[in-house]
């Protein structure tokens, strides 16, 4: 209950963020769920926009497992795995749309596992869906496989696209939701099922990002 109560208020302050905000430009800053400008070197949980048949949020599948692969979980009180964002060589700390982004696993203990930039895995693939992992490699510039984009989904919601090769954002592929044969819900380009979520600033924020592994 309580869950539900703070994503229904926090849907209320980013609908109220989004229609006081001006006309969208390239450098439109992207909002977490209570309207303040998502930045870099802060943690967010990634939780489903639709509280309910929606899930939860995006977690790593399995911590023996690496690299992982990204899923969301089925529970609805299930906020994930925090993340944390870096532009694509630009010192600005603010995260705006359509900016290519590294995604990365905020790990607060030391696991036997260090990757948790995001990845889609078997880029290129034309015609068939690709899952995304956690096989990346942060800041190299000529991995294409692991550079992502926020971008508007509706008046109160975000999803991310890949866009290796894109102009203008055309030939950029959404992402989205896939049953594995595991039964897990995973995160895919060309998912069955768009992925629309909100950003929840993790409120121990305090200790930055020092702590990654």
């Amino acid at each position: 209950m309580k869950m539900t109560v703070v994503l229904l208020i926090s849907v209320v302050h980013l609908l109220l963020a989004f229609s006081s905000s001006p006309c969208a430009t390239a450098e439109q800053v992207v909002l977490d769920a209570e309207g303040n400008v998502v930045k870099t070197g802060s943690k967010y949980y990634m939780v489903s926009a639709f509280y309910g048949a929606g899930g939860g949020g995006i977690r790593r599948a399995d911590d023996s497992e690496c690299p992982a692969k990204v899923i969301q979980s089925p529970f609805d009180v299930d906020r994930g795995t925090p993340v944390y964002f870096t532009r694509k060589a630009s010192k600005k700390v603010e995260i705006t749309e359509s900016t290519d982004l590294n995604i990365e696993f905020y790990k607060d203990n030391q696991t036997h596992c260090s990757k948790n930039v995001w990845l889609v895995e078997g880029y290129p693939g034309l015609h068939y869906k690709m899952d995304i992992s956690t096989d990346g490699v942060a800041g190299e510039l000529l991995q294409l496989a692991s550079w992502f984009q926020i971008k508007k989904a509706n008046s109160f919601s975000y999803k991310l696209s890949f866009c290796p090769l894109s102009f203008g954002g055309l030939g950029c592929m959404d992402i989205g939701t896939e049953f594995g044969n595991d039964g897990q819900r995973r995160l895919a380009v060309r998912g069955q099922r768009t992925f629309n979520f909100v950003l929840l600033k993790d409120i121990d924020d305090d200790i930055g990002i020092k702590s990654v592994v």
